[in-house]
Parts: C-alpha cells; sequence; structure tokens
C-alpha cells in the first residue's frame, strides 16, 4: 500500500508559482496550503487545488512550516515553498513509497535544482533539502535565514534520487528575475539578524577571515562547483557568493565589536 503523504506548501503573494507547485503534487493523499497573507490571487488558486487552505501571520522559516505540518492529517509530510515543484522523477520515487520502505527513518532527503534568470544553477547542485519527515520523530533546527530538519539519531534518514525545482517557473521579464537574485534588499534586511545567530552560536571572524573567506566562495561556485562551465552566467553566480559572504561576516565583524564594546563598559 502507498504510503500516505500529506504535502504543506508555505508561501505569500505567490500567483505566478503556486499553480506549478500545486499541479506537481496532485498525487498527494493531503494538500494543505499556509498563506502567510497575500494580497494577490494566491487564496482563489490555493482554494481551488488544495484539501486546505489556512491563513496565518508569518511566524519564522521555521516555525511557519512546523505551523503547517501540525496541520496535516499524515505523519509522514512533505514541505514545499510556493516556488519549488516536485520532479517527475521524484514523484514517482515518492508514490512508489511504503511503510516498509520508511521504517525506521525520520527523515528523507532529496536535491534541488535552483533556477536564476531563468536557469538552472550548476554550481548550486545538489543543494540537499530535509525535507520529507515523519513529523512526530524529526527535529527542527531554528535557524534565522533557512529552515532544515534533522533525524532523531544517526541513520534514520535516506536519500532520494529524484528533485526538486526550484524557481523554475514565476518571475517574468529582466527586471523582475534580476531583483528575484541580484537585489540586495532582502540580504540585506536580515544580515544582522543571521550574524547575531552566529555570533550567539560560538562563530567569531577575524581580519584573515574577512579577507580570505569571500575569495573562498567564489572559487568554491566558480571552480569546484564548475559554474566555470556555465561562461559569463557562472561568473555571475561566483560573484553573488563573494559578495554575499563578504556582506554576512562583515555583520558578525560588527557584531563582534558591539558585544567587545558592551563588556568593556560593563553593561
Amino acid at each position: 500500500m502507498p504510503l500516505p503523504i500529506s504535502v504543506v506548501i508555505c508561501c505569500a503573494d505567490a500567483e505566478a508559482t503556486l499553480p506549478a507547485a500545486l499541479a506537481s503534487v496532485a498525487w498527494a493523499d493531503e494538500v494543505v496550503v499556509v498563506d502567510s497573507g497575500s494580497s494577490d490571487a494566491t487564496g482563489e488558486i490555493a482554494r481551488e487545488a488544495a484539501d486546505r487552505y489556512v491563513v496565518e501571520a508569518w511566524r519564522g522559516y521555521s516555525a511557519q512550516k512546523q505551523f503547517g505540518v501540525s496541520l496535516a492529517r499524515n505523519d509522514w509530510v512533505l514541505v514545499l515553498d510556493g516556488d519549488e515543484e516536485v520532479s517527475a522523477a521524484l514523484a514517482a520515487e515518492l508514490r512508489g513509497l511504503d511503510e516498509a520502505a520508511v521504517a525506521g527513518l525520520d527523515v528523507l532527503t532529496m536535491p534541488r535544482r535552483n533556477h536564476v534568470l531563468g536557469r538552472a544553477v550548476r554550481a548550486w547542485w545538489p543543494d540537499t533539502q530535509t525535507r520529507l519527515i515523519h513529523r512526530g520523530r524529526a527535529e527542527w533546527s531554528n535557524e534565522v535565514l533557512h529552515d532544515a530538519r534533522r533525524p532523531s539519531a544517526p541513520g534514520r534518514l535516506r536519500a532520494l534520487a529524484g528533485h526538486l525545482e526550484h524557481k523554475r517557473v514565476g518571475a517574468e521579464g529582466v527586471e523582475a528575475r534580476w531583483a528575484d537574485y541580484f537585489s540586495g534588499a532582502r540580504l540585506d534586511a536580515r544580515l544582522l539578524d543571521t550574524a547575531r545567530q552566529m555570533h550567539g552560536r560560538g562563530r567569531r571572524v577575524s581580519w584573515l577571515g574577512l579577507w580570505l573567506r569571500p575569495w573562498f566562495a567564489f572559487w568554491k561556485f566558480y571552480l569546484l562547483k564548475r559554474g566555470v562551465l556555465d561562461g559569463g552566467f557562472g561568473l555571475l553566480v561566483a560573484q553573488k557568493a563573494m559578495v554575499s559572504t563578504q556582506l554576512k561576516y562583515a555583520a558578525l565583524w560588527a557584531v563582534q565589536q558591539e558585544h567587545a564594546r558592551d563588556a568593556g563598559s560593563g553593561a
């Protein structure tokens, strides 16, 4: 008997991408859409295709998905964003699962193929995601910028071969596609929160790290991850990784200075 799987899709203002996401999981036992407050046609699209549609104010990356998972009726839940799709290969793999196949497991991982400016990003593959979980056993990681889940014990995790598609559809036109990846507004808004979380977990950066880390990020994505094979597109992806890394560690350095000043003043 096929494994009953609920799909939870968290989204907002996703009218351009949600139809493809919903179509890719039409095979699921249940589909739940959690909308954090859309002003477009997201609600109408979800009500027509999903089994359940809920509006819930944004709680944060992990907390929003945990809320969505709590609404599912099945123990095994596939967690998606509104701009992701399940590929045909992954859908076939998921439909082929049964209780015996997941016995003793908490989390099943899958690779994700990301798209920027309408092109798949070679350098980001495989971008492994922890998306199919047993909601009673998997543990959640509370991240500022992303969400992740982990098994309750080593060995209770298995990798699937089929992949997710990320941002394969959606933004149209140069302005929209440029802003979707190369605009720094969203990154800037989260930098200090990310840096404070890093500092709270004991991360520190020296002047040498400030100099070396951005360059390492560039060469990692350009050479080690073979971005060079994508010509100018691969160069842009590597350059963005370099800039993002520089800004992240600059923010961490600023947080370090703030704590040093507070310690020096006895605050």
